[in-house]
């Protein structure tokens, strides 16, 4: 293969291992004002961070979401925005070229590339652009996740400019792939999922996204109306029916209905003994897609003789990130066989026990951490006066 197409290869490997309904919670009744919002924002944001500006984007996030606009609702917004970012569209990230350029060079190690092409993507991150301000001195100056992200799209679009054809960018299937290599996957206030809220455009749009849109669309996650709308939504847009926000919070961090199937893991756990990780994966998943191979929870859940088809359990796991899993035959075995074992109520809802690891992630970061620090921000909320 020519050195050029290796050099290409090599770039995009190294990338590669790189209004609905709402939550079912007693929310007080009626609804806040913008001004009893910006009365709230003023004793929440600090002064310095425009609390007004805060106050008035969250208020218009739930109302162009279609969710109610109690208390609860804007202090669960705000309290996640508090936790993630502290008040800020577009957040530094202590460290983040250096931890950049680190995760690069471990990912380009663990390729199976020949030297040759190692040698080539090396070449290409030190002397384009220009040596003088050469990618890899670009990655080491990345102060914010937009600085990073921006470095990464315009590789890729060099890359196709000189190895195949930018208009390749926006045939979505390529789209999709290459924003895949972007390391940069949550982003702004809220770090939101950029695959969340590119499957949210395009549900919306009725088609696929070319990769001008994608970008355009990372743009506006990382101003404050922007990453607050798609956050907001992603946060308490589902029907989970839990009777805290704990678990809300639990599952913006490990995904939606996580805090439910880590209960459901936990009752699989008493009946079979196979001490399962309560990480609320039922089936294991590559992005969007559940994987074919048996998950151990599924493995679990055959063993336990719950008179069911292997076909019929199977189709009941793939609506593990569906509020109706709850209503599957599955489920509801598990429950009555867990209440039978041990004289309890079967539990709803427990906090996915997850170790977070990343480099924007602090060291020793859980699930149930993150769970507690936001509402912890939450109750400050709703209490303020």
């Amino acid at each position: 293969m020519p050195a050029r197409r290796l050099l290409f290869l090599g770039v995009v490997l190294a990338g590669l291992c790189l209004p609905p309904p709402l939550i079912s919670i007693a929310d007080e009744p009626g609804q806040m004002t913008r001004a009893e919002a910006l009365s709230i924002s003023s004793r929440i944001v600090p002064a310095r961070k425009n609390p007004k500006a805060w106050g008035t984007d969250v208020f218009r996030a739930l109302e162009r979401n279609g969710i109610r606009r109690t208390r609860s609702n804007f202090c669960s917004v705000m309290a996640v925005v508090g936790q993630e970012s502290t008040f800020t569209a577009n957040p530094e990230v202590r460290g983040l070229g250096h931890l950049a350029e680190k995760e690069i060079a471990a990912r380009l190690s663990r390729l199976p590339l020949p030297q040759a092409a190692l040698l080539g993507v090396n070449w290409f991150l030190t002397q384009k652009p220009t040596p003088q301000k050469s990618y890899k001195s670009l990655i080491r100056a990345a102060r914010t996740e937009r600085d990073l992200d921006l470095v990464f799209r315009n590789m890729a679009f060099f890359l196709f400019r000189d190895f195949a054809s930018t208009r390749l960018l926006n045939t979505p299937p390529v789209a999709r792939r290459v924003d895949g290599v972007n390391p940069v996957n949550t982003l702004g206030s809220m770090q939101v999922s950029i695959s969340y809220a590119v499957a949210e455009v395009e549900k919306e749009k009725g088609r696929r996204l070319g990769l001008s849109e994608i970008w355009a669309l990372r743009d506006e996650l990382y101003t404050r109306a922007g990453g607050l709308t798609y956050g907001s939504r992603m946060l308490l847009g589902y029907r989970a029916g839990y009777d805290t926000r704990i678990y809300v919070f639990a599952d913006f961090n490990a995904g939606r209905y996580a805090s439910r199937n880590a209960a459901f893991q936990h009752m699989v756990n008493t009946l079979s003994g196979a001490g399962l990780a309560l990480d609320g994966d039922l089936l294991a998943y590559e992005g969007e897609t559940a994987k074919p191979a048996q998950s151990a929870t599924e493995k679990a859940l055959r063993g336990l003789g719950l008179g069911l088809a292997d076909k019929a359990l199977r189709a009941d796991l793939l609506r593990g990130k569906d509020f109706a899993f709850r209503d599957t035959e599955t489920y509801r075995r598990v429950s009555e066989a867990f209440r039978r074992k041990t004289g309890k109520a079967p539990p709803y809802a427990m906090i996915p026990r997850i170790r977070l690891s990343g480099p924007k992630i602090r060291h020793g970061m859980t699930t149930e951490n993150f769970a507690h620090a936001v509402m912890r921000r939450y109750e400050r909320c709703v209490t303020a006066r």
